[in-house]
């Protein structure tokens, strides 16, 4: 299976590196050149809060926060993106009728990508780290080291869709002290699409393949970005993530729906 799925990755590359070979050498001679970018770049990106809080015959509290930067560089292309998650439950106890404050979720994660620009931006080789810690997930650890090479196969304005694919090294370890260490394959694609002037929908997909038979996931991003006034929007989260082969009796499916809002630069 493994060798199936590093030679469908192999096919990729190549069909993406004669689609975009097709393209350069049919531009119009109408289209403006790219801007030049200052010598510090361009850093854009946005900050992500939402909450929830109850009270009653159910006190609960939960914050999520998330935050997402690109920084454009003339042959790089640098992103990091932050994410946490924190919830409180107040239980009562049956038998005294105490309420005690119990934590049911709690998770941050860091991902730092720079890829470098081969082909007028479009083509790259891009380096990969990742670190997640979810206390209650299928995995309480997970990282990631990842080299490949990427194309940006549509860009328009604002607009991409983005494949990227390479080998790399992973780390897992579950809530029973127990690990999986190894070789994997990455897969991803990310579109960015704006529906109307107001409107933003965002797809990621991610998949990590383990190469020595171990746990393999899958994560999928969906959001809607809507502008209420100047730099402040509502986003609209739905998450999955997928785990192939968890420990014990946890679930491989995790989804995720939230609102937030959201400070853009």
């Amino acid at each position: 299976m493994p060798s199936f799925y590093k030679g469908i990755s192999a096919v990729l590359m190549l069909c993406l590196y004669g689609v975009q070979a097709s393209e350069t050498e049919h531009l119009p001679s109408s289209e403006e050149p790219l801007q030049p970018i200052g010598f510090f770049g361009t850093v854009t990106g946005d900050v992500e809060l939402g909450f929830l809080l109850t009270s009653g015959n159910t006190d609960s509290f939960a914050i999520r926060a998330n935050s997402e930067l690109v920084h454009e560089l003339e042959y790089f292309r640098n992103r990091y993106h932050l994410q946490s998650l924190l919830q409180k439950n107040n239980v009562t106890n049956a038998s005294t009728g105490d309420k005690n404050q119990v934590t049911t979720a709690s998770r941050y994660g860091l991902t730092g990508q720079s890829n470098y620009k081969i082909v007028t931006g479009s083509q790259t080789v891009f380096g990969r780290g990742a670190y997640l810690h979810d206390k209650f997930g299928a995995f309480t650890e997970q990282a990631s080291l990842v080299v490949g090479y990427g194309n940006r196969i549509y860009e328009k304005q604002s607009d991409y869709f983005d494949l990227e694919t390479g080998p790399g090294f992973g780390h897992q370890e579950a809530a029973s002290g127990n690990t999986n260490t190894g070789l994997i394959w990455y897969l991803a694609a990310n579109l960015d699409y704006q529906l109307y002037n107001t409107t933003k929908f965002r797809q990621t997909l991610e998949s990590t393949m383990s190469l020595n038979g171990e746990n393999s996931t899958l994560l999928s991003r969906s959001s809607l970005t809507a502008q209420l006034a100047g730099s402040l929007s509502m986003r609209f989260n739905f998450v999955v993530k997928f785990n192939s082969d968890p420990e014990g009796n946890r679930k491989r499916t995790d989804t995720e729906t939230s609102a937030s809002l959201v400070y853009t630069f």
